[in-house]
């Protein structure tokens, strides 16, 4: 058994979604593994659009705001913790996650990698789901019952994105309803819970609009998933967007989620957020990822490598460099995504970028 660090054990899991080879699963690992951890930035980012947005809304910050602010985004996480155990178990009830399915190739799968009983992840679930109605009602008594509407429908969409009679990925909604999620939902939700503004405000409305091209990242990414799932939700079949669209017509979707970013950026910039504009940075990269999303997937890891090495972050890169993997791909079976992630990472930095910068100007704190 090889001996590593906690730390370096979380990192490698945070950075891969998968344990260093050898390394022993300590009770950390296993959660992280567990609830998907590698993907709560999603969240965090998603929460301090929000908390940014308020910022530039009070007149007068204190203290307490900011805890607010540390206890949605505590919020947002245990609900797509929740959201992602969720997933597996009725994935796994409803037959679609199976050994051999992409959903187990990619990273450690709860159930049917016996990271947990069955019991324990409802348990796990359940208690997730409980803390966050606890947050929910401190701020229903702050804020009013609004409040809950983003709530409950984030909750909804939670459940039966994957969870019949419904299974809105089973629609080709679920793409859609990511970018609802972590958009409008998110967004607006620690909008209202901090500032109090009400639906149909100017405030509130703002919010929403820059809340958009957030989530259009975060249905670009998912796009990118599905279309690497693509022949096994066929097979399955899980009917997502690609599956009912085809291929051909999923790129043009994802490629349009990528040109609406900036539409959206610059609206924003349009009705005052004017720092934003230096979303303008990233069309060079949207430029090269969409010729991608043209391309065919390739057809051995070798070619993936050679093609897509630049688009892989820098821990996969000396990854493979370390370990002279010159003929593998490190995300593999995974290809439509990692240009997806791609085109994120740097959109995503310009757009937090521009809003702290517009925040800031908001305080008076960049005078101009």
């Amino acid at each position: 058994m090889n001996e590593y660090s906690l730390w370096v054990r979380w990192k490698a899991i945070h950075q891969t979604a998968n344990p260093l080879p050898g390394a022993p699963l300590d009770t950390v690992s296993k959660w992280m593994l567990i609830t998907r951890s590698y993907v709560f930035e999603m969240n965090i980012y998603a929460g301090m659009v929000g908390i940014l947005l308020a910022l530039q809304f009070v007149t007068e910050t204190t203290s307490l705001m900011y805890y607010e602010g540390a206890i949605i985004i505590v919020g947002l996480i245990l609900a797509h913790a929740a959201n992602n155990m969720m997933n597996d178990f009725f994935d796994t009830l409803h037959g679609v996650d199976t050994k051999g399915y992409p959903r187990t190739e990619y990273g450690p799968h709860a159930l049917i990698d016996n990271l947990i009983s069955t019991k324990g992840l409802i348990l796990a679930i359940f208690l997730c789901n409980l803390i966050d109605l606890i947050i929910a009602i401190y701020f229903y008594q702050k804020v009013g019952l609004e409040i809950l509407y983003f709530v409950f429908a984030g909750l909804g969409i939670s459940i039966f994105y994957v969870a019949k009679p419904i299974r809105l990925k089973n629609l080709g909604l679920g793409e859609f309803a990511i970018g609802l999620v972590f958009g409008p939902l998110m967004v607006g939700g620690t909008f209202m819970a901090l500032t109090g503004e009400s639906f149909g405000t100017a405030a509130l409305n703002n919010a929403f609009l820059v809340s958009i091209p957030f989530g259009l990242t975060s249905m670009t990414v998912v796009m990118g998933k599905h279309m690497d799932k693509y022949e096994a939700d066929t097979a399955k079949p899980v009917h997502t967007l690609p599956v009912i669209i085809g291929m051909n017509w999923a790129s043009k979707v994802c490629q349009f989620t990528i040109i609406s970013f900036f539409i959206f950026s610059l609206l924003s910039v349009v009705e005052g957020h004017y720092a934003m504009a230096v979303v303008v940075f990233a069309i060079p990269r949207a430029i090269y990822v969409i010729q991608k999303l043209n391309d065919p997937i390739p057809n051995t890891q070798k070619e993936a490598f050679d093609i897509a090495f630049e688009a892989l972050p820098p821990h996969l890169k000396e990854k493979v460099v370390e370990q002279d993997m010159e003929d593998i791909f490190p995300v593999w079976p995974l290809w439509y995504v990692a240009w997806a992630f791609h085109f994120v990472k740097i959109a995503g930095a310009m757009f937090v970028l521009g809003l702290i910068i517009d925040t800031l100007i908001a305080l008076g704190l960049i005078p101009l």
